[in-house]
């Protein structure tokens, strides 16, 4: 298919059905959760963070825990069926209304997980699903929790991504790397699409289809009738512990967000008077893109209309404040005529003077009584020295007429 000559009819489209004013209803993902699905891949266990992210996107996501039928399908209404893990054969009746849904409606399937039991709906789709476990021995999965590699083969990272087809452009869109977890090859046929592969040295050890260099696809896609099929071979790929970043720093989360995105595009693009099936599941890619610009620039509104309203709450609050600065300083005595700003600080400086007052005289206190206490060394007591002059006339004559006697 040469797409330079069509890409022209695909803006021309683009362009006519967004001046036509269309805009993009709610979409609804249902999750399949009878008994013949594990419990660990329902969307209030195991799946549980993949149906908030999903809802963090827009989608309404619904769980339907009752066998299929047309009816239920058509009174459910679904954009989107979901089968995780299917762990028993469905009824000729459930297969029947899940055909109709995908071929006839124009709705989008996932099959999650390469069971035997998927089998019976990916085959009339292109996609088998085989019988062996994966192994690789050269791309081993990073757990950052436990700072170490996972040791178990089956447990590898996919660095083979197609980003040739324009078809599937939606569903590798931002996805670089992926953790696999344990799963099947997928033989293609028909029309089908390989999206992702093994390495050189991913293969089965138990299956003669998938031996090393075969590249064994372990993600495919198909646009069957008016409607489209994914199906991916490892369920585990988007529990809860396998898409915790914190764990494992991998696509995985963004990928299965991304199938989401390219299975409802099937509800975007034109009607079937296009005869080109690939030409329509593009514009339908393109419509969900521009769909997903929209709830972006809604997004981005609401976080400025919040920041714009507390930038608002901030300046009404200075501004109040502000105001009260101004009652303060404009208040004033009405005797002297002084703000009370200024009797405030007149008041603080006038305590602090008298503090310093106080304190000084305290310190001098214990000077000057320190100076009483100084003599010149000797201690007399009352009555035992007295000077010349504390004397008689007559006693110091005595005491001299003594002493010169003494001399002769």
């Amino acid at each position: 298919m040469n797409y330079k000559k069509v890409l022209p009819l695909i803006l021309i489209s683009v362009l006519v059905l967004i001046s036509s004013g269309i805009c993009v209803a709610e979409t609804k993902i249902l999750f399949y959760e009878t008994n013949k699905v594990s419990r660990d891949y329902k969307i209030e266990t195991g799946y549980s963070k993949f149906k908030e992210a999903l809802e963090d996107k827009g989608y309404s996501v619904s769980r339907i825990e009752i066998p299929l039928s047309r009816e239920v399908l058509r009174s459910y209404d679904p954009d989107v069926l979901v089968i995780a893990n299917l762990n028993s054969p469905l009824d000729a009746s459930e297969l029947a209304a899940i055909f109709e849904f995908v071929m006839q409606d124009g709705k989008g399937l996932f099959i999650a997980g390469g069971t035997s039991s998927a089998n019976q709906i990916t085959i009339p789709f292109g996609m088998t699903i085989d019988t062996g476990i994966l192994e690789d021995e050269s791309s081993p999965v990073w757990d950052s929790s436990s700072g170490a590699e996972v040791a178990d083969k089956t447990n590898f990272v996919i660095h083979t991504i197609n980003r040739q087809d324009p078809s599937i452009r939606l569903l590798i869109q931002g996805v670089n790397q992926l953790a696999f977890f344990g799963g099947n090859g997928i033989s293609i046929s028909g029309d089908a699409k390989l999206v992702v592969t093994g390495d050189w040295d991913t293969y089965s050890p138990k299956s003669p289809t998938f031996p090393k260099g075969s590249k064994p696809p372990v993600a495919s896609a198909a646009l069957v009738g008016n409607g489209l099929v994914f199906l991916l071979s490892d369920a585990d790929m988007l529990t809860n512990d396998k898409i915790d970043t914190s764990r494992y720093r991998y696509d995985n989360l963004r990928f299965g967000i991304n199938i989401i995105d390219w299975l409802r595009a099937s509800k975007e693009r034109p009607p079937k008077s296009v005869e080109i099936d690939e030409l329509r599941i593009i514009v339908g890619q393109l419509m969900v893109d521009i769909d997903n610009l929209n709830r972006t620039k809604i997004a981005l509104e609401k976080t400025i209309r919040e920041r714009d309203k507390r930038i608002d709450e901030l300046t009404q609050e200075n501004s109040d404040k502000d105001e009260i600065i101004r009652m303060l300083q404009s208040q004033a005595d009405p005797v002297l005529h002084i703000n009370y700003t200024t009797w405030a600080i007149l008041l603080l400086a006038i305590a602090i003077i008298a503090l310093v007052a106080i304190m000084s005289k305290k310190a001098k206190k214990p000077e000057a009584e320190e100076e009483e206490e100084v003599g010149f060394g000797y201690e007399f007591e009352e009555g035992e020295a007295r000077t010349g002059f504390e004397m008689g006339t007559e006693e110091f004559e005595d005491l001299m007429g003594m002493d010169k006697s003494k001399k002769k």
